[in-house]
């Protein structure tokens, strides 16, 4: 371009001077556009430029869809009326000569000539573009009767990014050879200067992008600080240890601290214990704990789940039969009471038994004595009686289910043994533990001891556990036998991560949880209730058996 200079020998006087002013414009226009305050302002500087380096009446800036967010909020904001100039073009400016607005621009521009050149990357000029051959036929031309027509490309590098179309529609010939150069050369300025503010706008909103995040991760990080702390409360101090090792609970967070402090101390005495939890919270390792650590441990231990046998079973095998007491029943068997002498029973899920067992073992507990079934004699006895039930005993007191007199005797101490989403901190811990069994149980199939993925340890402690522990030790199996040497999060994906309804203070706990998780968890905690009976859960719920029956089917609780 710099050979505009040079003055031709046939140039007119002045032209020397009029390059160089011309130069000198596009020098100032680019400082200009480099330090544009408004990038929303830019699209019209460039069109006002233009139109002022070389004379033209009119000028269109028609630049690649999405080249900046400014030109194309100028589009979305009315600025314009046409938003295409082609397939992934747009027109983001129209001005005249006196620097104003032109409204429906793709109606007075030529569709046929920005196409053209978008498309082949070169520049077109017309002196007389109504009777130029090579337009023919261009209905566009004829109808908006152009005369001088310059466009040219915008480039950065060897990249098209758009067109500067300048026309004058009253004169032929305004543009001449160093027009189009002098235009070339400013279009490829201006396509620079978008390429700034587009690069700006990238930066400024990958930067907020980036802030966004930081915040969260700042959240994240305090909710984990949380956690930390809460962790760190919960392992026992080093100036208090326990009297008694206990190599079968696994996990010495806060809660199950709390729990085997208790049990540390009634471990040496000789009254009932009643372990009081959830389903799966290990109630018959801390019965067995208090057997194996006590003075009772080099006698037997004998556990029944009482909800298991069926009642006229569980008599006899309570308490024993003799020969004749009924069809069967050839020769006299002690029954588990009397075989425990000396040790420890256990009577897993007490709250199961009927009414009239529970005043004959009442009797055992106060005398000390029980008769066989069948039998008159009353044979001593001298064992420890330590009971587990998941059911609320007191509420099964007020609703006469239990005897009051029988829940005093076996709650001379109470311990209470808690849900795993109460120690999340122990959970990864347990599943390293029960991953070690497994390893150890099929180490000779040559397998290489499985890991934990981060994402699979994070899914596990976000989910509630209803099943517990015993819930959590079938999920790491299933998760050994599927999974390769790497356990990933796609192996739980199924495990629901919405907390529990329960102990989260009311309605408030209930607040973000979909519709869908509360009913399934109301239900399942009345089936529990229930034990399972779904005609007597949906007379709970107030639904009619058939409804409840599809709710079942549909949030997937049949089993």
């Amino acid at each position: 371009m710099f050979r505009f200079l040079k003055r031709s020998s046939n140039a007119p006087d002045g032209h020397e001077e009029v390059t160089r002013s011309a130069l000198l414009r596009i020098l100032e226009l680019n400082k200009e556009m480099a330090r544009a305050e408004k990038p929303e302002l830019l699209p019209d500087r460039v069109l006002d430029a233009a139109i002022g380096l070389v004379g033209a009446e009119r000028g269109f800036l028609i630049v690649r869809a999405g080249t900046a967010s400014v030109l194309a909020a100028r589009v979305e904001g009315g600025a314009l009326d046409a938003l295409e100039a082609g397939p992934g073009w747009e027109v983001v400016a129209a001005r005249n000569l006196d620097r104003e607005h032109l409204k429906k621009a793709l109606r007075k521009l030529s569709r046929s000539i920005t196409t053209g050149v978008l498309e082949s990357g070169t520049a077109f000029r017309s002196d007389d573009a109504l009777n130029d051959e090579t337009l023919n036929p261009k209905q566009s031309v004829a109808d908006l009767k152009l005369r001088s027509v310059l466009c040219v490309p915008m480039r950065v590098g060897e990249e098209m990014r758009g067109c500067l179309y300048v026309d004058n529609r009253f004169a032929q010939g305004r543009f001449d050879e160093d027009s189009q150069e002098l235009l070339e050369a400013f279009a490829d300025q201006a396509a620079l200067s978008l390429e700034r503010v587009r690069l700006l706008e990238e930066n400024t909103r990958m930067l907020r992008s980036a802030e966004l995040r930081n915040e969260e991760l700042k959240g994240a990080l305090a909710e984990r600080s949380k956690a930390l702390e809460s962790l760190s409360e919960g392992f026992v101090p080093s100036g208090l240890e326990l009297r008694h090792k206990y190599p079968s609970i696994v996990g010495r967070g806060r809660a199950v601290t709390a729990m085997l402090a208790v049990v540390d101390r009634i471990t040496e005495g000789d009254f009932p214990v009643l372990l009081c939890g959830e389903s799966g919270t290990g109630k018959e390792l801390v019965a067995r704990a208090l057997y194996e650590n006590g003075p009772r441990s080099d006698k037997p231990f004998t556990g029944v789940n009482c909800g298991a046998i069926a009642e006229g079973l569980l008599e006899s095998e309570l308490f024993g039969v003799v020969k004749g007491a009924y069809t069967g029943a050839v020769r006299d068997r002690a029954g588990l009471i009397e075989s425990s002498a000396g040790g420890v029973l256990f009577l897993d899920e007490i709250g199961e038994m009927s009414l009239a067992l529970q005043a004959k073992l009442l009797r055992v507990l106060q005398e000390r004595r029980l008769r066989r079934v069948g039998g008159n004699e009353e044979i001593p006895v001298d064992v420890r009686v330590i009971s587990a039930t998941h059911r609320d005993l007191a509420r099964e007191v007020s609703a006469r289910r239990f005897r009051e007199d029988l829940y005093y005797r076996l709650k001379v101490v109470q311990v209470e043994v808690p849900p795993l989403r109460e120690r999340r901190e122990d959970i990864s811990v347990l599943a390293e533990v029960f991953l070690d069994r497994l390893h150890e149980e099929q180490k000779a199939s040559g397998r290489a001891r499985p890991q934990l993925a981060r994402e699979c340890l994070e899914r596990l402690l976000a989910h509630d556990w209803p099943g517990n522990v015993r819930e959590l030790q079938n999920e790491i199996t299933r998760m050994h036998a599927l999974g390769g040497d790497l356990l990933g999060p796609e192996l739980v994906a199924h495990l629901s991560n919405a907390p529990r309804v329960a102990g989260q203070g009311g309605v408030r706990g209930l607040v973000g949880r979909k519709l869908e998780d509360v009913e399934a968890e109301l239900i399942r905690a009345t089936l529990e209730l229930t034990d399972g009976r779904r005609g007597e859960a949906a007379k709970i719920l107030g639904i009619p058996r058939r409804t409840f029956y599809n709710r079942l089917k549909s949030l997937g609780l049949e089993a």
